[in-house]
């Protein structure tokens, strides 16, 4: 190939942030490139990082905790440890996740560095807006469209620099072959309960009533994954209730779950609807309610604006509303497998692959503007 290029990926925080690194990391080594992921090195980053091969570099979050004004007002300040190592290892890009974890890091690299962010929600974020409009960012790229308004595209100048390109999804939830809605002819119903590693309470205290109520006409069986605080009460609910499910508190292989499923419950976050989207899966989703800008809900209608899949408000969310919305789903098979078809987006598949290649265009056109490249 040609040039080679010093990457860095400024990311952490929450697997949000830290699988499309991730993603994306092992595309450019694959293509010859020379990556660093510098995260904060907080348990979740250094659970993840543990099972990859990849080079990671930690710089402890002084930000943690502090309540957002404090956040933004920090965000003009940069670390000498930081400006020290972005200065030695003189990267072609920075490549900003999103979040303040990778703030730090994308403004140490100064006029002189190819800073990219990526935005993975519908909704920018408070730090990839600030990037933007201080011109600290070369290019960004959108997860989920509409992420960026007017005033962000302005502030681009070159309109093409601002591109929606979908999110990296993780080979392993590529590599799915979802055919159970073309090829399972039983009358099984089987479902996918997600809360994310935090959990869900709302969705955890609903979904075994709801479930059992189907499970009087229709047979279901159940993967609940309930994150740390629920798993017991809603474990002994299954067994009370008879049905057939499987609890845990984490699933560290949700691509076995994603490919079992005929249809999925949980959040909204943007790379759960991405993933969604990728492998066609139908879904009830229930938006965090408290998520910054309401961005849960905007990522949500992304699916349900196509047609693969029906939003419940927190707040509307009760067993016997779950159960209903549930029934109207799954009374046809031919309602999923719709979905399922309305759902699947096959710029998600490709998502790593074109935002890869974008960067690359970006960091040429930035090295052959030089200094006259507007940041």
């Amino acid at each position: 190939m040609g040039d080679q290029y010093r990457i860095l990926i400024a990311t952490g925080g929450t697997g949000g942030h830290i699988y499309p690194a991730i993603a994306l990391a092992h595309h450019y080594e694959n293509d010859g490139h020379q990556v660093i992921i510098v995260g904060t090195g907080n348990e979740t980053e250094k659970k993840i990082f543990a099972s990859e091969d990849l080079t990671v570099k930690y710089f402890p979050s002084k930000l943690k905790d502090y309540p957002t004004y404090k956040k933004f007002l920090y965000s003009f300040w940069v670390g000498k440890e930081v400006k020290n190592f972005v200065k030695e290892i003189k990267p072609d890009m920075i490549l900003g996740m999103g979040g303040y974890a990778s703030s730090e890091i994308c403004r140490a690299g100064g006029r002189n560095v190819c800073v990219i962010i990526q935005e993975q929600n519908s909704i920018a974020g408070r730090v990839n807006r600030f990037l933007i409009f201080f011109r600290k960012a070369s290019a960004a790229i959108q997860g989920l469209p509409g992420a960026f308004g007017k005033l962000d595209r302005l502030m681009m100048r070159f309109s093409d620099d601002m591109r929606f390109l979908g999110n990296p999804i993780r080979k392993e939830i590529l590599d799915i072959k979802r055919d159970s809605l073309k090829a399972d002819q039983s009358k099984d119903l089987k479902v996918f309960i997600m809360g994310g590693s935090q959990g869900a309470r709302s969705i955890n205290m609903s979904a075994p009533n709801a479930l059992a109520a189907l499970n009087r006409t229709m047979n279901i069986k159940v993967v609940h994954d309930t994150g740390d605080h629920d798993y017991d009460e809603v474990n002994d609910a299954y067994k009370r209730l008879g049905i057939d499910a499987k609890v845990s508190k984490f699933n560290p292989n949700v691509e076995s779950a994603y490919g079992w499923a005929d249809l999925f419950i949980g959040r909204a976050g943007a790379m759960t609807v991405s993933e969604l989207s990728a492998i066609g899966l139908p879904s009830i989703l229930i938006p965090f309610p408290y998520a910054m800008d309401n961005h849960q809900f905007y990522n949500a209608r992304f699916l349900e604006e196509k047609g693969g899949a029906v939003i419940i408000d927190d707040k509307n969310l009760t067993s016997e509303h779950l159960a209903d919305v549930i029934k109207d789903l799954s009374e046809d098979r031919e309602i999923l497998k719709k979905m399922s078809e309305s759902a699947f987006d096959d710029r998600f598949v490709h998502a790593t692959k074109n935002i890869v290649d974008f960067t690359y265009q970006v960091i040429k056109k930035f090295k052959l503007m030089g200094d006259h490249y507007p940041m």
